[in-house]
């Protein structure tokens, strides 16, 4: 008994294919045009990529985490680097006509969090982990029983003092192949660095960039949320509020971080596994408080009646248990 509002909602999703839901308006760049060009592009567009064509025929594709793997910072930006020089040649297609699950898992075997949409050669439109979340988040069913954050999130955060270089930190992000780190100062956190900061900074100031330290490079505040949410909740949220990774405090203390990337597997993996299960009354939508402290804003769960009872329960336990104990301990 997982699916609420009298439907379950694996058909809706199975029988939308790739041209259903893929950006048609595609963001491209030649080649040989520079990366200051492709960067100021990507700025004023807020996009994550560019597709890199000639005569509408998909050559590559120059995404953020280019920047950070492949960017070399001993070189004169404004003159030296071509798009040609940072794109990723090697594309893997998706034809207008494959289903969104399919979609998915071809994104996720490759690691991709985008995928060239083409038929014939011609470019078509792309399709993006953006746009399969909105699939989802578009459905007149609730996925009641979704994954929660604590069951999905990674559970130990890149974490990086304010005082780090920017080119130790491009480092570790390349070696782990990661979109963001953490900063933080004793254990609190000052803010975030990600790859469309890398883009940003690039743009504003490439030859600055390599001798920044994160306090200078780093957007704040961080908004946070904590592990009780389910991932419905947190797709919306990330759609709303254009977020692709939240990090997540328990008790004020840093126990993960979840993506834009986990959400769409971990949720897609779920409607179909559940594609057979009977259906369940419509659940309510989870209420919240939204706590401003420091450099973060945290999404924290409203705690049910019965929830409070238990926990109120448990500390008057715990003070029961600790004060029969102290006679013990003087004995």
């Amino acid at each position: 008994m997982l699916f609420g509002g009298g439907k379950n909602p694996y058909p809706a999703i199975a029988s939308l294919k790739v041209k259903d839901c893929m950006t048609r308006e595609v963001m491209t760049i030649d080649p040989q045009k520079s990366l200051i060009q492709a960067a100021h592009t990507m700025i004023g567009a807020h996009t994550s990529c560019l597709v890199v064509s000639q005569e509408n025929k998909p050559q590559g594709i120059l995404t953020e985490r280019d920047f950070i793997k492949k960017l070399q910072m001993g070189r004169e930006p404004k003159t030296g680097i071509l798009v040609s020089d940072l794109m990723t040649s090697k594309l893997v297609l998706a034809s207008p006509d494959t289903t969104l699950f399919e979609a998915q898992k071809i994104m996720r075997r490759n690691g991709f969090r985008k995928l060239v949409v083409a038929e014939k050669g011609e470019l078509k439109g792309i399709l993006t982990q953006t746009d399969l979340c909105k699939a989802v988040a578009n459905l007149k069913t609730p996925i009641a029983g979704a994954p929660l954050v604590k069951d999905v999130m990674t559970t130990k955060p890149v974490m990086v003092s304010s005082e780090e270089s920017f080119e130790k930190v491009k480092k570790i992000m390349t070696q782990k192949n990661m979109g963001s780190v953490i900063v933080a100062d004793d254990d609190s956190i000052r803010g975030m660095f990600t790859e469309f900061d890398i883009v940003s900074e690039f743009f504003m100031n490439p030859n600055k960039l390599k001798n920044s330290c994160m306090k200078e490079v780093m957007t704040f505040p961080v908004v946070c949320i904590t592990p009780d949410f389910d991932l419905e909740f947190v797709n919306k949220l990330m759609l709303e509020k254009n977020f692709r990774r939240l990090p997540v405090l328990e008790e004020g203390k840093l126990v993960g971080i979840i993506t834009q990337t986990d959400v769409v597997r971990e949720i897609y993996a779920y409607i179909e596994k559940n594609k057979g299960k009977k259906n369940a009354s419509r659940e309510s939508k989870p209420g919240f408080d939204i706590i401003m402290k420091g450099s973060t804003i945290l999404y924290r769960k409203k705690k049910d009646r019965s929830e409070m009872k238990k926990e109120e329960e448990a500390r008057k336990y715990a003070e029961k248990t600790a004060s029969q104990k102290e006679p013990e301990q003087k004995k």
